[in-house]
């Protein structure tokens, strides 16, 4: 792990600036496909009704004879648990910096800042992975061929993608997940843009136009990034796109667990620990006078999961 920086690296004589050189990771979409649900245990159960039994028809079912009763349908109920694991990252710096670095740096806020960025990449790593599993969505579609020139009917195949969803899950999705890399084609293709403006040339799309066309609440494009180089080059790296995957779309149902009789795909169980009061708490380690240094810990207790996995189909191979 790099040293911290110390003496001279914080402390600019002539800023040129009130400014830190800084550029933060953005573009996260995980609280945006995860509802959270607060919830007051660690661990615990939750209870699911098996929806296709409320679907199922049959026929004379309701029909009674004369003086005969009516006949009895009963439903029944599955259940799933999660557990919120505690994740957690902190950092410190020695008094030396704390003292020495020019008042711009806010050397705490920014560690803080550094820290939950940090956390939040994480957690946007481990959505897309939720997310790009072939067990966690109802089907998978291999595209028969990709996004790749302005001539692909591209609203077509995503509309037809809709009826498939509504077909295998019993309703239309409200979420559509739309990666850059794909998101691009989008905004130039022929099919689309010609629906949108008609022959209103250099216009492109956003993503409440494509909300509209696509008959959905949402659409989200993830943007985030990651940096794939060893930690002992601070200075290099090579960005990845976090949900880049295989020209990978998704169409999902997701909506908040907030009562009886709601369903979604995904879902972020939190618990609140009673030490810390509060989710994603910034503890400040108290000056360690042994080892001249200060320190602060961000932390959060959650599960992610899979609700429903017939929630969700995902349709790959788009672009090469």
């Amino acid at each position: 792990m790099p040293a911290p920086s110390t003496g001279r690296e914080l402390h600019i004589d002539v800023p040129l600036s009130n400014t830190v050189v800084g550029r933060r990771p953005y573009g996260f979409v995980a609280d945006e496909l995860l509802p959270v649900t607060p919830v007051d245990k660690q661990s615990n159960i939750y209870y699911k009704f098996r929806h296709l039994e409320w679907y199922r028809h049959e026929a004379g079912l309701t029909l009674r004879a004369p003086m005969t009763e009516a006949k009895k349908v009963f439903m029944t109920v599955s259940s799933d648990g999660y557990m919120a694991k505690n994740y957690a990252l902190g950092t410190e710096w020695p008094v030396e910096d704390e003292v020495n670095a020019d008042s711009v740096l806010q050397w705490a806020t920014n560690a803080g800042n550094f820290v939950m960025d940090k956390m939040m990449l994480d957690y946007e790593v481990r959505v897309a992975n939720l997310c790009v599993a072939s067990a966690n969505v109802a089907t998978i579609f291999v595209a028969a061929s990709s996004w790749v020139g302005p001539a692909v009917p591209i609203l077509t195949n995503i509309l037809d993608w809709r009826e498939n969803f509504r077909q295998i899950t019993g309703r239309y999705p409200n979420t559509a997940i739309i990666p850059e890399k794909l998101h691009r084609r989008l905004a130039v293709n022929d099919q689309i843009r010609d629906i949108l403006f008609g022959d209103r040339g250099g216009v492109t799309t956003d993503n409440k136009q494509l909300a509209g066309l696509f008959r959905v609440g949402k659409v989200i494009t993830p943007l985030s990034q990651v940096n794939t180089s060893a930690e002992a080059d601070p200075q290099g790296g090579t960005f990845a796109d976090i949900w880049a995957g295989n020209g990978n779309f998704w169409f999902a149902y997701i909506e908040n667990l907030s009562g009886m009789m709601t369903d979604t795909w995904l879902n972020a169980f939190r618990w609140t620990s009673p030490l810390f009061g509060t989710p994603m708490a910034v503890q400040r380690y108290p000056f360690d006078a042994k080892r001249k240094c200060y320190g602060l810990e961000i932390n959060y207790y959650q599960d992610e999961k899979v609700v429903s996995n017939d929630l969700a189909i995902r349709v790959s191979s788009l672009d090469p």
